[in-house]
């Protein structure tokens, strides 16, 4: 508890520090503290309406795995498949309980799962340097042991608010808010969860850009099956938007989870199980993608990831996202 409170504390104080800064008159350079008079809405490239404006480099993203650190108009489809994630109940991240005495989830224990999930999801800047968007995923989950099941997934929604910006760097906060909405408890979590965040893109040129975020996973349930779940990533892409013509920028990301607490399922088949503290689990992913498109609204992403850790989410993962912004 001691922790979460802490994490969430640095989170808001981060929120906060600009607004204090910027009544206080302080300047750092030629760190601008931000008039964000450009960083939300259309990526297309807009003349500056002040000439004290700061010149905002930064204008659109690459990375498919991590969320985007600029607030804007957009809506979009992601289909992700995922292949032998043999400890689904981790932390209830995924899925609740199963094959448990008392758990909701899975009747009997399971010792594999695959699934794919298609998403479509929108976000709308209310403000330049705010926005809130949802996300409406539709599952399709194929246990080894038990029985196959498909519809809708939790309902997630947030906000972002893009708190410091310079010339080439840009920081947001962001909010997002688990629904247990799924058709069954099998094809969600069970439980409302929170996660605050921060996201950050630098660029290093015109073709170079760097992406991270840092999340943490809160579970609003008293099931000790639960736990808080730190996720951090990094992501680089080489290439540009081109305007006019047929555009393609390569993209290398890692994502990695840390699980704080909470319990996890180990089966061998529905007979042989043991239940083990999720703890201090750490899993890592790489992936490997392209994204392309067409001019200055539309773009596709296809990539494939692979688990590095003893511990996974999933061995393999492929993701394919079209994209619009407007």
């Amino acid at each position: 508890m001691r922790l979460r409170l802490t994490i969430l504390t640095a989170l808001l104080a981060l929120a906060a520090l600009p607004g204090f800064a910027r009544s206080q008159g302080v300047s750092a350079g030629n760190m601008n503290m931000p008039n964000l008079g450009r960083l939300a809405g259309s990526t297309v490239n807009r003349p500056a309406t002040n000439p004290g404006d700061p010149t905002l480099n930064i204008n659109d993203t690459f990375a498919a795995f991590l969320d985007s650190a600029i607030p804007r108009n957009i809506v979009g489809l992601r289909f992700d498949s995922s292949y032998d994630n043999r400890q689904p109940a981790r932390a209830t991240y995924l899925f609740p309980r199963g094959g448990v005495a008392g758990g909701p989830g899975f009747l009997l224990p399971e010792t594999r799962v695959n699934t794919i999930d298609f998403t479509s999801y929108a976000e709308y800047s209310l403000d330049t340097w705010f926005s809130v968007f949802i996300e409406a995923p539709y599952r399709w989950v194929n246990p080894e042991v038990n029985g196959n099941q498909s519809g809708a997934g939790d309902m997630r929604y947030g906000l972002k608010i893009c708190t410091w910006t310079e010339d080439n760097f840009l920081a947001t906060i962001l909010l997002r808010v688990y629904q247990p909405s799924a058709r069954t408890e099998t094809l969600g979590t069970g439980h409302w969860s929170i996660e605050p965040g921060l996201l950050a893109a630098y660029r290093f040129n015109e073709n170079v850009h760097l992406e991270g975020e840092f999340r943490y996973w809160i579970p609003l349930t008293r099931d000790d099956f639960a736990g808080n779940i730190l996720r951090y990533g990094l992501g680089l892409s080489y290439g540009q938007r081109n305007p006019y013509r047929l555009w393609y920028a390569p993209v290398v990301e890692g994502v990695g989870w840390t699980v704080l607490s909470g319990k996890t399922v180990v089966a061998s088949s529905p007979d042989s199980f043991v239940i083990q503290e999720a703890r201090n689990q750490t899993i890592f992913n790489a992936s490997l993608g392209l994204r392309f498109g067409y001019g200055r609204n539309t773009d596709m992403y296809i990539g494939y990831g692979r688990a590095f850790t003893g511990h996974t989410w999933g061995r393999d993962m492929v993701r394919v996202e079209f994209r619009y912004v407007f």
